[in-house]
């Protein structure tokens, strides 16, 4: 068995760490937008902040109180509030939701937003893990990627951070973006590791259809990212990371040991989450639904700022479930899945999965098609709901 066949061995359980239920803010102010990003983020409308906290606490005051295990700020640019209103929506939120001693509270930050000075304030509110948007180490890359900052800015946040007193820390990267090479994606992990983060996500560059990026590939204005390019450098990461010592948790994410995002894995394992704010999705026992998008009407009708919804039926439930659990390194239990030893069998022999113990994991190759596999294990399972 090669290496691109054999199981990635996972070296924790990391689904007990997920939570019953979470709280997710979004706040989507940006300095500019980023020509990649089709997030629901905006330029210019940061006067609006005030009132927006303020709905964003009419909207969690009407939810039925449910202990929360995490808090996550996302975006948007969370760390372009200021620590005034950071302090004013922790205490509101802590006021609608029992927050559990030691829950998880996330807050995504540019590294040319902030510094220790405001870094030590948003700890004092109660923020106590920071999710830096890294992106790459590499100058040319930052600039193809619209980015503000460079890698001495992002070494910089991450010192101020630990000055500030965080001991919980994450840097997003991105590779695959045209123009990077191997080796610029190498120095760019050396990088990471080198600042000892405490958790490391890596995502392929995604062309989204509406993004500046979007428009520049259509028009062939630029390349697309090239898949095999980033299959080779996901595995580069693969190997780099495992030899730094980070645990491999997600196919986008890595841990020290316990540090895994107990936000991210309350989504993966399929629990129920609180979305306040323009846009933010919540979902409740297979119930989803979604605010007004524009943070305006967002204001306006807070709390009663719902767009849409949609229930999942068992069969898209069931879909979702494989889908999310084989995004997990650990693999799901046989016990759970109704597949014949011939379907998982004709699986192994294509060097997808690998049978351990009383597991199913992907192997490196599967990791890379890990939807294609989800497809073929619905076609012969189903979960057991």
């Amino acid at each position: 068995m090669n290496s691109t066949t054999a199981a990635i061995e996972p070296r924790a359980e990391v689904a007990h760490l997920a939570p019953d239920f979470g709280v997710y803010v979004h706040i989507p102010y940006c300095i500019s937008r980023c020509p990649y990003c089709d997030f629901n983020t905006y330029v210019g409308i940061e006067d609006t902040a005030g009132e927006y906290v303020e709905a964003l606490l009419r909207e969690a005051a009407a939810w039925p109180r449910r202990v929360a295990g995490t808090i996550f700020l996302g975006g948007g640019t969370p760390s372009l509030l200021e620590p005034s209103l950071m302090e004013r929506l922790l205490t509101g939120l802590r006021a609608a939701f029992p927050i559990d001693a030691d829950a998880e509270v996330t807050m995504e930050a540019n590294p040319e937003t902030v510094d220790e000075a405001k870094l030590r304030a948003f700890r004092s509110a109660g923020v106590n893990r920071v999710s830096f948007g890294a992106q790459s180490f590499a100058a040319h890359v930052l600039a193809t990627l619209g980015r503000a900052h460079d890698a001495t800015r992002t070494k910089e946040a991450v010192a101020a951070g630990r000055a500030a007193g965080f001991d919980n820390l994450n840097l997003d990267l991105i590779y695959g973006t045209p123009g990077e090479t191997e080796d610029d994606w190498r120095r760019t992990l050396e990088s990471a590791v080198a600042l000892e983060p405490e958790h490391l996500s890596a995502y392929s560059l995604t062309i989204e259809p509406g993004t500046a990026f979007g428009v520049a590939v259509s028009s062939g204005a630029m390349p697309a990212p090239d898949e095999d390019d980033q299959a080779a450098k996901y595995e580069i990461a693969l190997d780099a990371l495992a030899a730094a010592g980070y645990e491999h948790y997600e196919i986008s994410n890595w841990a020290r040991p316990g540090r895994a995002s107990r936000h991210n894995l309350l989504y993966w394992m399929q629990r129920d989450y609180a979305g306040l704010g323009a846009g933010a999705h919540s979902h409740e026992a297979g119930a989803r639904w979604w605010n007004a998008k524009l943070p305006r009407t967002y204001i306006d009708r807070s709390p009663a700022a719902r767009a849409g919804e949609e229930r999942l039926d068992a069969a898209a439930r069931n879909e979702e479930r494989m889908q999310l659990r084989l995004r997990l390194i650990a693999g799901v239990p046989l016990a759970e899945l109704d597949a014949s030893d011939r379907a998982l069998d004709e699986l192994a022999d294509a060097g997808l999965i690998s049978v351990v113990g009383d597991r199913l994991l992907l192997t490196r190759r599967g990791l890379l098609l890990q939807s294609e596999v989800a497809i073929r294990l619905l076609d012969v399972a189903a979960l057991r709901v």
